[in-house]
């Protein structure tokens, strides 16, 4: 289970889902530079559909590797934030690559071996733009996403790959459902499958300037314990590590604890959820 590599007969699916509502107008910084929540999570997400997209380039052209989602949800809007011209739902890389924009650039510090820091040049092309506003419909988004899942996992096409892989990025509390309505419809995601193994599905809380140093990443689901019901609740909507995904998360947890580990992050920095980002999108690995 989990082991399936992606091939052009066994193709990935990748699904950010990102609270667009007003808390995420909040502040927080990325490698120095300080940015509200949504442009970091805007950035963050078009720099790793860029490596998704450069994984499946072969002889400069895109191959049919993965299919991306990318749902933002604010007040009663539910919809896709990838290129209006794409509609909803799963996209294939290659089509979405007809539709690249221009790259820009950002400068952003970057730590010198020699402990020094030196203001340096990203690109990154938008695929997405920053959005904050309204309340947060959670719920109504996890139903969307279960849908879509459900129906990609339930294609012919799809039954040997890689299970979808979901990263659900968010600042607080929901407006539209109880945390039992959420648990819920978390499960239901996590039992969409393949043939490879169930939905993994990631959740994510982003921190604000004065939560930067107290993230959880990833904790043992051994002894976990906690009096807080937004982390709990979290926790119980979040999938398990697989065993043979532990390895992918060892570099940024550095924790003695062993697994299995749940696949949740509270209060994470920028940095942290670039590192989520890139452990999800490296699980659907694929063959050269």
């Amino acid at each position: 289970m989990y082991q399936q590599q992606i091939t052009h007969h066994n193709r990935g699916a990748f699904v950010l889902m990102l609270d667009c509502s007003a808390s995420m107008g909040g502040m927080t910084r990325l490698n120095n530079v300080v940015m509200s929540k949504a442009e970091a999570v805007a950035l963050v997400s078009n720099m790793i559909i860029d490596e998704l997209m450069e994984r499946a380039t072969r002889h400069h052209i895109v191959r049919d590797y993965y299919d991306i989602a990318v749902i933002g949800y604010q007040e009663q809007s539910i919809r896709s934030l990838l290129p209006e011209v794409l509609g909803n739902g799963f996209v294939s890389v290659k089509y979405l690559s007809k539709f690249a924009p221009a790259h820009k650039v950002i400068h952003l510090d970057q730590q010198l071996d020699n402990g020094g820091v030196v203001s340096s040049p990203f690109s990154y092309r938008p695929w997405i733009n920053p959005i904050s506003a309204g309340h947060t419909p959670m719920y109504e988004a996890l139903i969307e996403l279960h849908a879509i899942v459900e129906e990609w996992c339930s294609c012919s096409d799809n039954y040997h790959s890689f299970p979808p892989v979901v990263i659900n990025i968010t600042d607080g509390e929901c407006n539209d459902a109880s945390a039992e309505d959420l648990v819920t419809i978390a499960q239901s995601i996590k039992n969409t499958h393949t043939a490879d193994g169930h939905t993994l599905f990631i959740n994510v809380h982003l921190s604000t300037l004065d939560e930067l140093t107290s993230s959880t990443l990833f904790p043992a689901e051994r002894g976990y314990s906690t009096e807080d019901g937004y982390r709990q609740m979290l926790f119980d909507m979040s999938s398990s590590i697989p065993q043979s995904l532990e390895p992918l998360i060892a570099d940024i947890i550095q924790s003695q604890e062993a697994g299995p580990y749940r696949a949740v992050a509270f209060n994470a920095s920028p940095i942290e959820l670039f590192s989520i980002l890139n452990i999800g999108s490296e699980s659907i690995g694929f063959k050269r």
